[in-house]
């Protein structure tokens, strides 16, 4: 089934069923790691699962750094395929084992030094600082295969292999599993270490499944000069992945420190509902995954109603599975509690929390998916916008406020934060569907975006300067040789190709795939768009001699026999002026709009071909068009005839 089929016309929950399940899977291999842990450490000291519920916070950052950083080399990667460009993309690949070193190193010499102190902050139970800095200490110096697996998984799934990195995160898991009881319980000849055990049971786990992605996962380094501009990319692109990991790891950790106020017993429950979480949430967490790439097609072809269906029938589904937990969370708290902790504080502390904590799964449901969907539409603002109230504005502060009536009040942070949370995402959403993208009906295709037929010849391709009456040349040079014209017809015609609307892939000549994928916009969406457009400029130039005007096409028919690449520029002062008089600009307006055409222009080119837009050495002809436009054309017209004569130009 092609990707019009399966997120523009199947039922949403069929959709949504058919690709949940291996996402389950992969959630549920990854709450493996930090589950088992949990298990055996509880059998082993109930001072080791308060340790690790203090470590938690360091382990998400360094989760977030390593899984960020891959994001960015995977989003890259994906958009230099996209456009053919595998060797660039390689280029990133290479990157990314070096990067994943320097991250390394960095982070565990800074996690060896802090974590005395680290502990200290967090508890004031030497026995626990003792674990906190024994298990922190291991899982931060040697956490070098889990930089290493993130980074190479997400260099797999750039290239869609994507059942390695699932083999390598269950092989991972299950050698973490198998150590655990050795390791921590000392058996079968092997030191009892402890909660130290745990530790190295982890990175064995995290370097098992390195080992499996390492392969096609390191690729040739680019030269050393072009490393801090690889990088560069790499975290303008990475960043808000890693910022909105962040945010989790701050407030957890706030609520720790209110929380070791009271006891270790109070930051132990707190883990515990932590440990439950991964678990509880791996239908909701999958679903969310699920609908981001079913909403980004069908925003891009402006099916906005089925866009609203998508996320209704996720939330419906979401309540529906999470009252579920919330269920456990009211009837079973001891029980649940039980299966990592027998002592009694904890139980007796833990009874009351869980039952207020259960009754945010409900609300908690809107106010993780509306950021979801935001991040789905290109909404960046307001996908971070909810993060940041949900963890930072929010919890730390409710949670500081409540506990200043006591510990049973510390609770009703959860449930009063996710329904604040839920209706401001539901006041964005609503102001969102105001929007003239989105309220606006798509236009009907145009009837004559046809293919028109022609003969064979010179393929013409123009890039211009805005301002430089580049395609009123183009159409000119057309007239004047008897052959078809290509301008917005290109879009129209993607359009038909992909399902998707015209004006969202004119916004992608207008801005760099880059930019779109900054904005959190589905890459596959961009992807099938350009990829859409791209075959739509190849049909045509195969269909015989014509003119395109834009779109890269001199880079797209590179190898395209019989094409005449022309660049059209002009004076600043003429292409002011002109601007001025087409579009009634004032000359302020004239000069802003001049450049970020021209910017935009030259970002799309460069992301398509990696080259510098306007560079002489990319073009067999460049006009100064200040002459005139019909001078201009004339020039390139007879240019072309005297190439297909075969003269000497």
């Amino acid at each position: 089934m092609d990707t019009n089929e399966l997120f523009g016309r199947e039922k949403i929950s069929k959709v949504l069923f058919r690709l949940a399940p291996p996402v389950m899977l992969a959630q549920l291999i990854q709450a493996l790691y930090n589950i088992v842990d949990s298990l055996f450490v509880a059998n082993y000291s109930q001072t080791g699962l308060t340790a690790l519920s203090i470590i938690y916070p360091i382990q998400l950052l360094m989760i977030a750094l390593a899984v960020g950083s891959g994001v960015g080399i995977n989003t890259v990667m994906a958009a230099r395929l996209g456009s053919g460009r595998r060797a660039e993309a390689d280029e990133y690949a290479g990157t990314g084992t070096p990067l994943a070193v320097a991250l390394w190193a960095v982070f565990a010499a800074v996690c060896w030094a802090i974590m005395p102190a680290y502990a200290k902050m967090s508890t004031t139970t030497p026995e626990v600082i003792e674990a906190v800095i024994s298990y922190g200490r291991i899982v931060c110096v040697f956490s070098f295969g889990l930089f290493l697996e993130s980074i190479w998984t997400k260099i797999h799934q750039a290239d869609g292999n994507m059942k390695r990195p699932m083999i390598a995160q269950i092989v991972g898991a299950l050698t973490n599993i198998a150590l655990d009881p050795l390791l921590i319980f000392g058996m079968f000849g092997l030191p009892e270490m402890g909660i130290s055990g745990a530790a190295v049971a982890t990175v064995a786990g995290q370097v098992v499944a390195a080992l499996i992605v390492m392969k096609n996962g390191v690729r040739k380094p680019p030269a050393l000069r072009k490393f801090p501009g690889h990088i560069g990319v790499i975290y303008r692109l990475g960043t808000p992945n890693i910022l909105m990991q962040s945010a989790y790891t701050l407030y957890i950790f706030g609520l720790n420190m209110i929380l070791a106020t009271f006891s270790d017993q109070a930051v132990t429950v707190l883990g515990l509902y932590y440990k439950w979480q991964t678990i509880i949430f791996i239908p909701l967490g999958s679903m969310q995954t699920c609908i981001v790439p079913v909403i980004s097609f069908n925003y891009a072809a402006r099916n906005i109603d089925r866009c609203r269906k998508t996320l209704s029938t996720s939330m419906i589904f979401g309540m529906a599975l999470m009252f579920i937990g919330t269920l456990c969370f009211e009837f079973i708290p001891k029980e649940l509690l039980s299966v990592f902790s027998d002592d009694p504080l904890v139980i007796e502390i833990g009874i009351n929390a869980f039952r207020l904590i259960g009754i945010s799964f409900i609300p908690l449901v809107s106010s993780l998916t509306f950021p979801v969907f935001f991040q789905a539409v290109g909404s960046s603002v307001k996908s971070s916008l909810l993060t940041v109230v949900r963890t930072v504005v929010l919890f730390v502060p409710l949670a500081f406020l409540f506990s200043r009536f006591g510990l049973d009040y510390f609770w009703l942070t959860f449930p009063v934060t996710d329904s604040v949370t839920s209706v401001v995402g539901f006041v964005l959403y609503r102001k969102f569907l105001k929007k003239p993208y989105v309220s606006h009906e798509r236009k009907p295709e145009e009837a004559s975006a046809v293919i028109k037929p022609s003969h064979p010849g010179v393929i013409v391709t123009i890039a211009r300067e805005h301002g430089s009456s580049g395609k009123q040349i183009g159409r000119l040079v057309a007239e004047e040789l008897g052959i078809p014209f290509y301008y917005k017809e290109m879009t129209a015609l993607a359009a038909q190709e992909s399902g998707l609307d015209r004006e969202f892939i004119s916004d992608i000549n207008r801005n760099s795939p880059e930019r779109l994928q900054e904005l959190y916009l589905s890459t596959k969406v961009v992807q099938h768009a350009v990829q859409a457009q791209n075959k739509v400029i190849r049909r045509i130039a195969e269909n015989g001699s014509c003119v395109i005007v834009g779109r890269a096409a001199d880079h797209i028919l590179q190898d395209h026999r019989d094409v005449v690449r022309v660049f059209i520029y002009a004076p600043e002062e003429f292409r002011i002026a002109r601007i001025m008089e087409q579009y009634g600009d004032d000359r302020a307006a004239a000069e802003r709009n001049m450049r970020r055409s021209d910017e935009a222009r030259g970002a799309y080119y460069r992301s398509m071909s990696g080259l510098e837009w306007g560079d002489r050495r990319n073009y067999d002809l460049l006009v100064n068009s200040a002459i005139g436009a019909g001078e201009t054309a004339k020039i390139i017209t007879e240019y072309i005839q005297a190439k297909e004569k075969g003269d000497s130009i």
